[in-house]
């Protein structure tokens, strides 16, 4: 009687072969090549930035010489600091780079509480500078025509620093600020054109100091945001760089029979997830460098913390791709071994034999023919029904005799002994349907004629063989 079996591999050896898998998958990482990489692809975007925040410092360094001697005072030295404090950014922003930490999150925070704690060092040397001058005013108060010339000399400041003000993405940074302090000073131009500029004085202080502050906050929020999207842009580049490094599989001096002529290709053997995952990186990237459309500190900040899960993802899509390689092969040992259990004690032979569509991937298949009776077996050895599972095997009995069930049993032990002797693999075997699938009994268009049995590189060799 004809009929269809369906065997299955014992599942703690395709879990040796999965951890197998996993040693053989670690990521290869060139490290000079890659700090070389990312200084290529990023050195033009951090020289960029840092210029144009250069040139609005030299802009603001310019503008100061417009500015009363009072708020001047104020200014110059704030303005020295900054700088320090953007060139001391820009030297930790390169020198991550060269050593590509894998705790850039952190180091951002870090960089993020030391600017702030410098600006509030900042602020309060800004306020004891500006009691100081406040001090000097208020004894000029009492003299009208005085008052009313450093009022306008205020208004005249305010208005400089809202040019200045203008420079940064101020609806980005602080969304809603900018708008009142306008109106303020709106209301004082009116006001000091009216003839009320004595009495405006304090009114015009306080806007030039609010201005002020405001200018120092966004200059504050500009650096942190231009060195989350340095950061940013930096660990994406070294991502997709350690992607080309591990696109293929370099088995080289780790597997017993030694590796193929040509590397094994990871997206081909992890069906496309190599392609997907650089995909993803790309587009993120394309998003960091967007200069129409840039994202939010929290956003780059975010994208930061996603790296090292991209990272994650790569190893799998190596394991995945090496155990698969390393699944193809077994399924070859397989067909081989229940072939030569039917060969040895049944005198079937094979007669046609190969991977389904030529792709290593597939199912292999295997026609055994008894010459004697015509009868005929169909083995096929398919990947796991799970991504993580083990091959299944089917055997496609087309017996023309009417071979009695004992005689089934028979080879159905004989398969058994032989893969168990020769692997170590335990199978268990069940009666799948009555009658085999016929589209199978014709296995040569589904295969390529002649091609090799496999071109991976044997990790699984018959104990017997190795033995010998």
């Amino acid at each position: 009687m004809s009929g269809r079996k369906r065997i299955y591999v014992d599942e703690g050896e395709w879990n040796r072969l999965r951890q197998e898998a996993g040693k053989l998958a670690e990521l290869k990482r060139d490290v000079p090549r890659m700090v070389e990489r990312i200084r290529a692809q990023t050195q033009a975007d951090i020289e960029s930035s840092m210029r144009e925040v250069d040139q609005r410092h030299a802009r603001f360094e310019q503008a100061m010489t417009q500015l009363s001697e009072h708020t001047r005072e104020v200014e110059r030295e704030t303005a020295r600091r900054m700088r320090e404090n953007n060139d001391r950014l820009h030297r930790e922003i390169t020198a991550q780079g060269e050593q590509l930490r894998a705790e850039t999150s952190e180091a951002l925070r870090q960089q993020q509480e030391t600017l702030t704690r410098a600006v509030d060092r900042e602020r309060q040397e800004r306020e004891r500078k500006q009691s100081e001058i406040n001090a000097r005013i208020d004894a000029l108060r009492a003299d009208q025509d005085r008052a009313e010339r450093i009022a306008r000399e205020y208004v005249a400041d305010a208005q400089l620093l809202r040019d200045q003000v203008a420079q940064y993405p101020h609806d980005r940074y602080l969304p809603g600020r900018v708008a009142p302090l306008e109106a303020r000073l709106s209301t004082l131009v009116s006001n000091v054109n009216s003839g009320l500029g004595a009495q405006s004085l304090t009114a015009a202080q306080e806007l030039v100091q609010s201005l002020s502050e405001l200018r120092l906050d966004l200059e504050r929020l500009d650096q942190e945001w231009r060195a989350c999207r340095m950061a940013a842009e930096r660990d994406l580049v070294r991502m997709r760089e350690l992607m080309a490094q591990n696109e293929k599989i370099d088995l080289r001096g780790r597997v017993p029979a030694g590796a193929p002529a040509e590397l094994p290709d990871v997206d081909h053997w992890s069906r496309g997830a190599l392609t997907r995952l650089a995909t993803e990186v790309d587009s993120l990237l394309a998003q960091v460098r967007d200069d129409a459309q840039p994202m939010t500190t929290e956003a780059l900040l975010a994208v930061v913390d996603t790296v090292p899960e991209y990272e994650q993802r790569l190893e799998t899509v190596v394991t995945q791709a090496v155990t698969a390689m390393q699944a193809a092969q077994l399924r070859t040992n397989l067909a081989e071994l229940i072939a030569d259990a039917l060969d040895h004690h049944h005198h079937y032979q094979v007669t046609t034999a190969g991977f389904a569509s030529e792709d290593q991937r597939e199912a292999f298949l295997a026609k055994s023919v008894h010459h004697v009776s015509g009868s005929e077996i169909v083995i096929e050895v398919e990947p796991g029904e799970r991504v993580d599972g083990p091959p299944l095997v089917r055997l496609h009995n087309f017996d023309a005799d009417g071979a009695s069930e004992a005689e089934r049993s028979a080879r159905t032990k004989s398969i058994h002994r032989n893969v168990l002797e020769h692997s170590g693999i335990d199978l268990r075997s069940t009666e799948e349907y009555a009658e085999p699938d016929d589209r199978k009994r014709d296995i040569e268009p589904l295969i390529a004629r002649g091609a090799p049995v496999s071109t991976t590189p044997r990790t699984d060799e018959p104990r017997a063989r190795r033995r010998a």
